[in-house]
């Protein structure tokens, strides 16, 4: 039989039991189911919190928070080992690729980590719209604009698809194929989603959007082949640090969208290497009423005329090379009503940014 504790037991017992140890805050730990954290202080730790959240704790749910305590200073705040995120070794893979200066072509395989939203209209037709990035065997990133404008059509999300290309005839009716200079078979797969996390704070405020980020958690495990693998998040301070001229950095961002304004999705994966446009200069661009427009949450990139991201890239990945791996910087969020305009840049959301709000959502509800 399980018993409850209440909320308030389990935190005096937090305290009390910190108090009698010594440590330092941000230390590196581990939960007692091995995964990797840092010690903070318990209200920095939105996972535990979650838990202090509920109404009432089974033992189990007790116990187990307590076996998360740091060992604290006796005049500090108590430390919990708050789990972290940790890339896969194999993470965002660059590949050796002949690429034509100024061309946009991928080859198979180049960007693995590259998902293919699929949404299922009311008459049952399959719509491909939106991209997103895999960032583990199980989990998605996308932007949050995705979904209410897939509702606002009648659309409901129906799966994601892995190791995709050429949308509408590299494979014709068959799934796999096997391809010259390749030792395995490229397989494009469908996984069904079992859950949707936007952001909380998602909202479009005089067209800027805020907070444009979505997770998706797949129902089952995507399996990692030489055409599918995570891309690597920007985890560590530092792994990203400025390049190029003067403090701008140089991005490539892909998807399936627009090659021209007034066409439709592109049936070939796109890539457009693009510059960080100056942040200032963009918020005048998209400049809003209450000033809480363009900020530290946004990057801006492009601004040359006939070189953007488009209409079908939303949710793609803006991705930066450091260290020989792709690191995903931004998602593709929203820009000019007319793409590739020259001086206007397209916006992106700074994934730096939401790394805590990640985390919080890959561990929600598990004892990590």
């Amino acid at each position: 039989m399980y018993t409850t504790r209440s909320v308030v037991s389990v935190i005096v017992a937090l305290v009390s039991i910190s108090a009698l140890c010594h440590g330092q805050e941000h230390a590196f730990c581990n939960t007692t189911n091995g995964t990797p954290g840092r010690c903070v202080p318990v209200r920095k730790c939105a996972y535990v919190l979650d838990f202090l959240r509920r109404d009432s704790l089974l033992y189990n749910d007790t116990a187990y928070l307590e076996s998360l305590l740091c060992e604290s200073q006796t005049d500090g705040p108590t430390l919990v080992c708050c789990p972290r995120l940790k890339n896969d070794p194999k993470c965002g893979p660059s590949k050796n690729v002949n690429r034509i200066i100024g061309g946009n072509d991928t080859e198979i395989g180049e960007f693995p980590w590259l998902a293919l939203l699929r949404f299922q209209a009311r008459n049952n037709r399959i719509y491909a719209n939106c991209a997103g990035s895999l960032i583990s065997t199980r989990y998605v990133v996308t932007a949050a604009h995705c979904f209410p404008a897939a509702q606002k059509k009648g659309w409901s999300v129906h799966s994601v698809r892995v190791a995709e290309w050429n949308f509408m005839n590299h494979r014709g009716s068959k799934d796999c194929k096997q391809l010259p200079d390749y030792t395995e078979p490229v397989c494009r797969k469908d996984y069904d989603v079992a859950r949707i996390a936007l952001h909380p704070d998602y909202r479009v405020n005089y067209a800027v959007h805020m907070h444009d980020i979505a997770l998706i958690e797949l129902a089952t495990d995507v399996e990692l082949n030489q055409f599918v693998a995570p891309i690597c998040l920007p985890l560590d301070d530092g792994v990203l640090e400025p390049h190029g001229d003067g403090d701008y950095r140089d991005y490539t961002a892909a998807g399936w969208g627009s090659t021209d304004p007034d066409s439709g999705m592109s049936d070939l994966l796109k890539q457009i290497d693009l510059r960080e446009f100056d942040k200032e200069r963009c918020r005048k661009l998209f400049q809003v009423p209450s000033n809480v427009g363009i900020g530290d949450a946004h990057i801006c990139a492009g601004g040359v005329r006939n070189e953007d991201t488009c209409h079908g890239d939303s949710g793609g990945p803006l991705m930066e090379l450091a260290a020989g791996a792709w690191y995903l910087t931004g998602i593709t969020s929203f820009g000019w009503p007319k793409c590739g305009r020259e001086g206007v840049p397209g916006v992106y959301t700074n994934v730096t940014h939401y790394i805590g709000w990640i985390e919080h959502e890959l561990f929600r509800g598990i004892l990590a």
